[in-house]
This record gives C-alpha cells, structure tokens and sequence, in this order.
C-alpha cells in the first residue's frame, strides 16, 4: 500500500485520511490506544525537519511524497523562526560584505 496519492504511481493509495483509519484499525486489533493527531504528527515532524535546516529531498521521501515541491507547498509556510533565521542569516552576509 502506497501512502501518498501524489506518486502518480499505480496501485491503491493511502491518502491522510486512510492512513489515519488504517492507525486506529491497527491499533484497536492491537489492544494499542491510537493517536488521533496522525495529521498533526506528520505536519510537526515536517515544519519542524523544514525550520531546522533538514534537506527538502530527505523530507519529502520520508513523508512519501512524488515531488519537494508537493511537500514544499503542503508543509512549507514560513514560521516566525524561519523569518528570525532567514533575517540573521542575511545580515552576517551584510556584516561580512562590510568588512572587506
């Protein structure tokens, strides 16, 4: 079974949502409590890998999706942090053009 529909692979696919039914199926079969966030847990693992400078190719395979571009559209909004970052970053380039 596939996780994501925007593989364009052929075959069943598990959107969030299946994959999420697929959790609290498992589980209950299990006698394990399920994790009704599923969704929130995939979108913290991401912003998260995103605002601590993880590479988009590793976080886009190991949410499943086709493209960095699918995983940049979907978990990519920009945090305050990721200004804050972004903002520092540009003024050590400042700071360093200054210099010479």
């Amino acid at each position: 079974m596939r996780l994501s529909r925007d593989d364009e692979l052929q075959g069943e696919s598990g959107s969030i949502q299946t994959q999420g039914m697929m959790l609290r199926q498992y589980a209950q079969e299990h006698g394990l409590t399920a994790i009704d966030e599923y969704v929130e847990l995939r979108h913290s693992y991401a912003v998260a890998a995103l605002q601590s400078g993880d590479n988009m190719k590793t976080i886009q395979e190991n949410l499943g999706h086709h493209t960095a571009a699918f995983t940049l559209d979907v978990y990519g909004h920009v945090t305050e942090k990721m200004k804050r970052d972004s903002a520092d970053r540009m003024q050590k380039c400042i700071d360093i053009l200054r210099e010479k």
